[in-house]
């Protein structure tokens, strides 16, 4: 984190950071698609490396709906956190 920068600018530029390497992958995807369409040489390296790509994108797809899930659980997380910890903290400072 750099200095004045608060967890939640940090958050949202490391999600900026994801959106915009999705969306330069996306291009790439295309790229390669359009790729496909041309002569047939080197046939045996572009499928292995699509099916490289193939696979590191379904590990980020897993990766995506692990962390949606999370974050659909966090209000309810944070509403127990608060409704546990915040009578406490507030005693304290009495």
């Amino acid at each position: 984190m750099k200095p004045g920068q608060s967890e939640l600018q940090v958050l949202v530029e490391s999600l900026r950071t994801i959106s915009d390497t999705q969306e330069l992958h996306g291009k790439m995807l295309v790229a390669l698609v359009h790729a496909l369409d041309g002569p047939g040489t080197g046939e045996s390296e572009l499928v292995t490396v699509l099916n490289d790509i193939s696979v590191a994108l379904k590990y980020q797809c897993q990766s995506v709906e692990a962390l949606n899930d999370r974050l659909k659980n966090l209000p309810a997380l944070m509403m127990l956190t608060l409704e546990t910890k915040l009578p406490g903290i507030l005693d304290e400072g009495l």
